[in-house]
């Protein structure tokens, strides 16, 4: 059955057992209880399941609506009190026109406009309870959760008060309503709610609880000037749960009414501090709308001069060269920023490179030009990213030392968003400039098999063999072979940071730059010097390539090679069975992009003999893991490499990758990995 079906059920159940208490009331009076012995009892379960039914329909009603205005929820608990409490004076206006002794008197219409009554002031009840639930739980926290699912419970079982009679006067009366009057002062004082009310809101909050205090204690007027009346049926004066209800709503109207009025006074403040907030928010939002990089200036300088209540501004945006990409000001003119500028440069006064506070530029020499201006305190903040200056932002003052602590912190948030959301969309521009490329990428794949050789023959005394596999289509493993001259060979093995599309690009443009210094003959370590100030240039700031190169002279049997950063090669020896790591310093290309590089990189020269064997390898081949998450490791590539010392290059290749592939238990490879295996003769 749906939620609505089971609330119009309960308030019709509501309805029914309210009309058979009219009923029941109307039969004692006729006939008495002397006749009707049982009339207590089914009056008393009438109104238990009066109340239930009409507590349980507003909590379905109340807790699934969606208005999560509290001034609202407010509005509805006054609107329902209001027109009860106009029914319920009507009823008593009907009786004060009426000047008959006998209908004023009468038992039988005193019951059933008190009848009435009990039906409009439970209606009242329910409704401000579950709105109130509304307002208590806001942001609750677990304890405010189980303490209002215990004070439900507990007024709930104090519906069966009815069966028992406690006069109010009664010490056990106050027995049985203390537990829920201090567990509904408790939960009277979760508030949080009020927080969230701005200066507006509040003072019609204080309006509207005032009203519903008026409105209960109508009520309860009503309840306890029946209260003498003898021949009342139903007293609620004496009723544990009625006047638990009225006690919750009282206890809850009053506390909000007095946090409200002690909240009044930093309303105003914090509004402030909440339109900080949102033009914070709407600064970080302004990617996601469409902006442009000029409306972020616009926006901070509007940001930035409400907030600290500024009497001029101005921005000054820069390119990444350093060079004025835009100026924009308000309150001010150009030449007078040109004069304030003028003035500050006389006074050593950087703008640029860090954040300036002056308290009275009045009182610095060299400021007679700009003395007509009237301005007096200046704070200046540098707009950076990933230390790029973006430019700088001036505020001005009209008094002297008028940026306290709170304003300088304020305006340096707005910067430092500001700046993100600058340099994000410098970003987005580079990208959309190489959206022309989107189908160049498109087949990466392709781009990659064409800048690997296909063909490895170098000569008769150089026999090659090799092993390649990426993890993913676009891998980021890449070697070639250049001819210097027919006795002379390059051979490069690198890897580049990143999978996909990005290694492909990066691989384009690192075989560009290899192309490009092979053919100026440099020796190794020159090469990698000056391949790395090239490649700084145009990789990304997070991408590197790890790079070997090697120089083979089949001639004068003489290999020189440098190392940046990647897997040492091994050298095999055949006569003396040996195996020798080609290890020595060298970093990474694009990791260090200072003229420093060439401190960590070193050049280095060793001799073969016929037969001996050079292996070249990836990271993906060592840092192969079994399902136990071990590596692979060079220890083990040393040993299966000395026992195929014999074995031809495909061959021992062939053993390679087999052991390997034994160690992980699986034919796929985790990372890329690349086997370049040189046998001379």
């Amino acid at each position: 059955m749906k939620l609505q079906n089971v609330r119009n059920l309960y308030f019709i159940l509501a309805i029914v057992s309210w009309l058979l208490i009219l009923v029941d009331d109307i039969a004692v009076i006729h006939f008495s209880r002397a006749f009707l012995p049982y009339s207590d009892v089914s009056i008393n379960i009438l109104l238990s399941t009066f109340f239930l039914f009409t507590f349980l329909g507003f909590k379905i009603e109340i807790g699934h609506s969606r208005s999560g205005q509290f001034n609202d929820l407010l509005w509805q608990v006054f609107i329902i009190g209001a027109v009860t409490v106009l029914i319920s004076l009507s009823i008593k206006t009907v009786g004060l026109l009426n000047h008959n002794d006998h209908f004023l008197n009468d038992p039988l219409m005193t019951n059933v406009l008190y009848h009435i009554n009990i039906g409009i002031i439970t209606v009242f009840l329910a409704n401000g309870l579950y709105v109130w639930k509304k307002m208590i739980l806001y942001q609750k926290s677990k304890i405010t959760d189980i303490s209002w699912h215990i004070f439900e419970y507990m007024c709930l079982v104090s519906i069966a008060s009815n069966f028992y009679y406690f006069d109010i006067n009664d010490p056990m009366f106050l027995i049985v309503s203390s537990p829920l009057t201090v567990l509904g002062l408790v939960l009277a004082f979760n508030l949080k709610w009020v927080a969230f009310l701005n200066y507006k809101q509040k003072w019609r909050s204080i309006l509207l609880l005032t009203l519903i205090i008026i409105i209960c204690l109508s009520f309860l007027e009503r309840v306890y000037e029946h209260h003498i009346i003898s021949y009342l049926i139903i007293d609620l004066a004496d009723n544990v749960f009625i006047q638990a209800m009225f006690g919750f709503m009282l206890l809850n109207c009053i506390t909000a009414l007095l946090v409200l009025l002690f909240n009044l006074p930093t309303s105003s403040v914090f509004e402030q501090k909440f339109g900080e907030v949102m033009l914070f928010q709407k600064l970080h939002q302004s990617l996601q709308v469409g902006e442009k990089e000029e409306d972020m200036y616009e926006l901070l300088l509007d940001s930035s001069m409400s907030t600290v209540m500024a009497d001029a501004v101005w921005l000054e945006i820069r390119d990444s060269k350093g060079s004025l990409k835009a100026f924009q000001n308000k309150k001010i003119d150009e030449f007078d920023v040109f004069e304030i500028k003028k003035a500050l440069r006389k006074n050593q006064v950087n703008i640029t490179s860090e954040p300036q506070y002056i308290e009275n530029i009045q009182e610095y020499p060299h400021t007679e030009k700009i003395k007509h201006l009237n301005y007096k305190s200046f704070l200046l903040i540098p707009l950076s990213s990933n230390n790029q200056v973006l430019g700088t932002l001036v505020l001005l003052k009209n008094i002297s030392d008028g940026f306290d602590k709170e304003m300088v912190d304020i305006i340096f948030t707005f910067v430092s968003q500001a700046s993100i959301a600058i340099k994000n969309f410098r970003l987005m521009d580079e990208a959309i400039q190489t959206e022309r490329y989107k189908e160049e990428l498109k087949i990466a794949k392709d781009v990659q098999q064409s800048l690997i050789p296909s063909n490895l023959f170098l000569n008769s005394h150089i026999e090659v063999g090799v092993f390649s596999k990426g993890a993913e289509d676009v891998g980021g493993d890449y070697y070639d072979v250049f001819e210097l001259s027919p006795s002379r060979y390059a051979i490069v093995i690198g890897d580049v940071s990143g999978h996909g599309t990005s290694a492909a690009f990066n691989m384009a443009q690192m075989k560009g730059v290899f192309q490009s210094l092979i053919s100026l003959d440099l020796a190794v370590d020159q090469f990698m010097i000056h391949a790395n100030n090239a490649l700084s240039r145009c990789l990304e700031k997070r991408s590197f390539i790890t790079l070997s190169i090697f120089i083979i002279d089949t001639e004068k049997q003489l290999i020189q090679y440098a190392r940046a950063g990647h897997c040492p090669a091994i050298i095999l020896d055949k006569e003396l069975k040996t195996c020798t790591f080609l290890e020595g310093k060298g970093l990474g290309l694009g990791v260090s992009r200072t003229n420093i590089y060439e401190k960590y990189i070193q050049k280095y020269e060793l001799s073969y003999s016929e037969g001996d064997t050079l292996i070249l390898y990836t990271d993906g081949l060592v840092e192969a893991h079994n399902p136990a998450r071990d590596e692979y490791g060079y220890e083990r590539l040393k040993e299966i490499g000395l026992e195929s010392i014999d074995l031809s290059s495909r061959q021992m290749i062939d053993n390679i990758i087999e052991d390997v592939q034994q160690f992980t238990g699986s034919a796929q490879f985790e990372d890329d990995c690349t086997v370049l295996v040189l046998k001379f003769s």
